[in-house]
């Protein structure tokens, strides 16, 4: 795995030597788990571009392209409930997928008509992460 830096000074990975057709925006304020899927879904081919918050990756999803976003629900700043909707809002049909530790009742109840596509649990299995990632890339 490769990794170079994006604007910012965010790190982006992306699988050495390959042809890289989809991109992926990782959003959460633990650096860790940013990292951690990061370097996972580089490791599978994709380009990730990172950040730290909503409001870092709003600039960055406005200025670039993306194919997917993944983000985390609780972050300061601004939610990835609120990031969603602005991804929506300018780019209806790029995916949003939200990560969360948070009350699975309370976190269904707050996205069942807003623009989440849909919602992964932390702690999850990085084959369920692939998997769900597969299926928004597919549509």
């Amino acid at each position: 795995m490769s990794a170079f830096k994006a604007d910012k000074g965010k790190s982006v990975f992306a699988k050495a030597g390959n042809e890289i057709s989809k991109r992926i925006l990782m959003v959460d304020d633990n650096k860790s788990i940013r990292d951690a899927v990061a370097g996972f879904l580089g490791s599978l081919g994709y380009e990730v571009g990172l950040a730290v918050d909503g409001m870092e990756a709003l600039a960055v999803f406005l200025d670039k392209s993306f194919d997917l976003v993944l983000t985390d629900l609780e972050m300061p700043a601004m939610d990835g409930f609120i990031l969603a909707g602005h991804i929506k809002k300018n780019s209806p049909d790029t995916p949003v997928i939200l990560i969360t530790g948070a009350d699975r009742g309370t976190v269904l109840k707050m996205v069942e008509a807003g623009p989440v596509d849909s919602i992964i649990f932390k702690l999850f299995i990085l084959n369920d992460l692939q998997a769900l990632v597969q299926r928004a890339l597919a549509f």
